[in-house]
This record gives structure tokens, sequence and C-alpha cells, in this order.
């Protein structure tokens, strides 16, 4: 081989080396310009399209589950014209007006002739009266009255002891106050707390409120009754729920984060922990903490055993003794997000079909048994997740796409999103906790941040007992009050098993 021909190989090689570079730079640069056009894509229709996750029925479209194979070529039919006849009888519905008062107490006014009116204009004899036609119906509104109680002990002696030369005094019980030394009665503490945490009225907006109702109190001292008050007899209610809702074997858990002032960090958080929906005593708890790492969870269920519906966030895959149910709803998103861009839609409408398809399952057997769902879903499920498995597992997907994120979600977590077969009284999904979580991103609108971390927990403690009150059917304001009126006359709240939103007396006096 001639030195000529040895030059020519040695540039042959390299111009092939460098087209294999180029080649591959060009398919780097494609799959990136795919990913910033599917990102531009997602953005622009989260923006202005709708946001609904609801699938939308079209006609003609492929049932994944009407035969063995799924995905096959719907076959071509011909169109027909069917004329069908329904005959039904409309339900008289209520008016609009009564369903919106219908649960007010009723006052009748009765407009009525007396005396000298009572009598006829052209004989002046005396009228008789013949009935009665309805007119109108209108709501009035009784602002709400503060009055002052000023209390006064009374002191008895005995004068046949006086006579002995001895002393005794004996004086009448006063009630304890909820806070020493302050003016807040138990219901100005309990209409605090509904206006904070239910209604999220910031303070600075409440002092305008109780001015109008003639208490002129500082935004600094209702703070101040809001933390102490919550610390002194709240907290003590919240532990004991703490020590119920561990007991329990299925729980839901989120979390959501939030801004204290006094903090160091940008962010804090709420940390969600309740009971599943058909609890004998529902319970749902917030606890706020400076992190977001797997500490909290692992401290505050450190005595829990069982099974616990989450997310995929990995601080919850750090817990001893606990099988993780994770969220089926969770996954549907990214598949709904990936429809968003054109060109993987078919293939996210496959993965949301799947999901729907469970979701119909767990619909057909809403009311049953925990041991029925059970069977019904190792029958039904089942044979669905197997043919999802093996589509997830049928092609491939650009990394970093949409579609991509929502395939590797569903690998790395198949074992958690499998678990919900094992028990019946598991959840297909998580929503129940995000339900539960959504007044704490309400009030974090209203009030922005807390100036304190002590603000802050005492938020969560309210809000777990709101929360709760409200799933054990009685009402928070009514609970607050009644628990600010006895708490303080206990020797000791060793044991609050009585004051507890479940409790017989609790549920007689706080309906």
């Amino acid at each position: 081989m001639t030195e000529l021909e040895k030059q020519l190989m040695k540039n042959n090689d390299a111009l092939l080396a460098q087209v294999e570079t180029l080649s591959k730079q060009n398919e780097a640069q494609t799959n990136e310009l795919r990913l910033l056009r599917e990102q531009v894509e997602y953005l622009t229709k989260k923006l202005f399209g709708r946001s609904s996750e609801k699938s939308v029925d079209l006609d003609g479209q492929l049932d994944l589950f009407q035969d063995d194979t799924a995905f096959t070529t719907a076959e071509t039919t011909e169109e027909k014209t069917i004329v069908e006849e329904i005959h039904y009888k409309r339900k008289k519905r209520m008016g609009y007006k009564a369903a919106l008062t219908k649960n007010l107490p009723i006052k009748e006014i009765h407009c009525e002739l007396s005396g000298a009116d009572c009598t006829c204009d052209w004989c002046n004899s005396e009228l008789r009266h013949i009935g009665k036609s309805y007119v109108r119906e209108e709501v009035v509104f009784v602002p709400a009255t503060m009055y002052k109680k000023v209390y006064y002990q009374h002191a008895y002696e005995c004068p046949t002891c006086k006579r002995d030369g001895a002393d005794m005094i004996k004086k009448a019980p006063v009630p304890k106050q909820p806070i020493t030394h302050s003016l807040a009665s138990p219901s100005v503490l309990a209409h605090l707390l509904h206006q904070k945490v239910e209604m999220s009225l910031p303070f600075y907006r409440q002092e305008k409120e109780w001015l109008n109702y003639g208490l002129d109190v500082s935004r600094r001292t209702l703070a101040n009754w809001f933390i102490t008050g919550t610390e002194k007899w709240l907290e003590p209610v919240w532990q004991c729920l703490k020590e119920h809702l561990l007991k329990e074997e299925l729980l839901h858990a989120d979390e959501t984060y939030y801004k204290v002032l006094s903090s160091d960090k940008q962010k804090t958080y709420y940390w969600l922990f309740r009971t599943i929906e058909h609890a004998q005593h529902p319970i749902i708890l917030f606890q706020h903490d400076l992190t977001r790492s797997r500490v909290v969870p692992q401290n505050f269920l450190r005595d829990f055993k069982g099974f616990l519906h989450c997310d995929a966030y990995g601080a919850y895959g750090t817990l001893a003794n606990v099988t993780l149910v994770n969220c089926w709803a969770h996954l549907r998103r990214k598949f709904v997000e990936a429809k968003e861009t054109t060109s993987t839609t078919s293939k996210a409408e496959q993965g949301i079909a799947f999901c729907d398809a469970l979701f119909n399952v767990e619909r057909e057997i809403e009311k049953l048994s925990p041991e029925e769902k059970y069977q019904a879903r190792k029958m039904k499920s089942k044979e669905i997740l197997e043919n999802f498995w093996q589509w997830v597992s049928s092609f491939h997907v650009l990394v970093g796409s949409k579609l991509g994120k929502a395939i590797n979600y569903a690998l790395n977590n198949r074992t958690g999103l499998m678990n919900f077969l094992l028990d019946g009284r598991c959840a297909l999904s998580n929503n129940l906790a995000e339900r539960s979580i959504r007044p704490t991103t309400i009030g974090r609108k209203n009030w922005n941040f807390s100036a304190s971390t002590r603000g802050a927990t005492s938020n969560g403690i309210v809000y777990s007992l709101v929360e709760t009150a409200k799933e054990n059917g009685i009402q928070p304001t009514k609970y607050f009050e009644f628990l600010f009126e006895h708490l303080p006359n206990l020797s000791s709240l060793s044991d609050l098993e009585a004051y507890l939103p479940w409790a017989d007396q609790v549920q007689l006096a706080c309906k």
C-alpha cells in the first residue's frame, strides 16, 4: 500500500469519526429541541387551556379492555341513525329561595287590621276575618352583640364557729379563665379561632371587626390570645388525638409549603396525617415543621405500623414497619400533562385510559365491604394492572419528556402502586389527604406568612381540631368554646378522652 493510499484511508477514518460525532450532536440537539417545544406547548396550554383533568368521551373511542388484546385497531362500522323515544317524569325541585333558607328558624309576620281600621268604610260595620294569603319571604340579619361579664365571689361565714372563737369562711367557686388576667372569654377565643382558621381572616382584618363590636383590641393582643389559648388548652387535645391516630392500621399523608418570617429558611412546611375515609373515629392532624426532610415522618410515625397512602416523595420510603400505598391519581396527572404535547398524545391517552379503568372498578365496588373489595380487585383490577405493566415496558420514551417522566414514575414506584391490592381498606389514590390539606393553602393565600414558629405551630393545631371536628359532625366554633370553658376547670389534663370530638358529651353539646 502506497503512502498516498494510507493517507487517504486515514483521512477517510477521520471523516467517518467526524460524521459520527456530528450525528450524535445532531440527535442530542434534536431531542433537546423536542423537549423545549414540548415544554413551551405544555406551558402555553397550562396558561390558556382548560385546567380540568376529566376525560372527554369521544365517539368511537377504543375500549382498552373490550377483548383480550389491548390497543388493537378499531373496526370500521357503518353509521346508523337511531330514533329513540324517551319518556320521563320531571321531579319537582325545591325552589331556589326555599333551598337557601331551609335551615333557618321561621318567624311569621301577620299583617292584620285592628280597632277602627277593622270597620267597613261604607257602613261602619265591624269586619269579619275571612282568611290570609302568602305575600313574600325575607331573611333578617341580627348583628353579633358583645357584653361584659363581671364576676363577684360571695363569701360566707359560720356564726356558730365564730362565737366559739374560730373563723370558718367559705367562698363560692368561680369558673377559671382560659387565659389568666385576660378579657378573653371562651366565646371570644372560639370566635377568634373561627375567624382566623375557618374564615382565613388575618389579625389586622379581625382588629377592625372587633372594634365594630365594641372591643378595641390590637392585632398583637389577638395573636397572643390565639397562641396562648392554643398552646395551653388545645395542644393537649392534639396530643391525645395523635395517640389515637398512631393506633390506626391505615393512614394518609401529604405536605405543603408555608412561610415563617422569623425563620431563615425560605420555606417551611405543614405535614398532614389523617385516618382513612371510613374510619370509626376520623382524625386529621397538621404538624408544622421547618424542614421537609425524612426526619419529620420518621419522628411523627415512629409508633405507627400499617399502610400509608402517600405520593412518591422519598421521605416516606425511609419509614420502618410501613407499607407505602402510592397514588394512581398522581400517575394519571402525569399522563394528562403528557397529553398536552401533540407528539405523545396517543401514548398518553392510553396511559390515562388504564388509570380510568382502575378508577371505574373502584366506583363499581365503592359500597362493598373491605373483604369483598379485596376479592373484586383480584378479579378485575389485577388484570388491568398486568396489561398496564406490559404496555409500559413495550416502548421507549425520550428521557426528560412529559411522557418519559410519567413512565419512569410508574416504573420506579411499581411496588407502591400495586400495594392497594393487599387490603380491601386501601384506597387507589391519596386524594383524601390532598382535599384535607387544601384549607392551609387558602389560609396561606390570605395570611401570606406567620411571624413566628409558635404562630405557625398554633395554626396547625387549630386546623387539626377544626377539620377533625367537621369530620365527626360537630361545629368547630362550639367545640372550641366547650373546650375553653371546661378544660381550665379540670384538676388534670392527663385524661382527655371525654373531650375528644366523638365523645358523647361533646356530640351532645356541639352539634
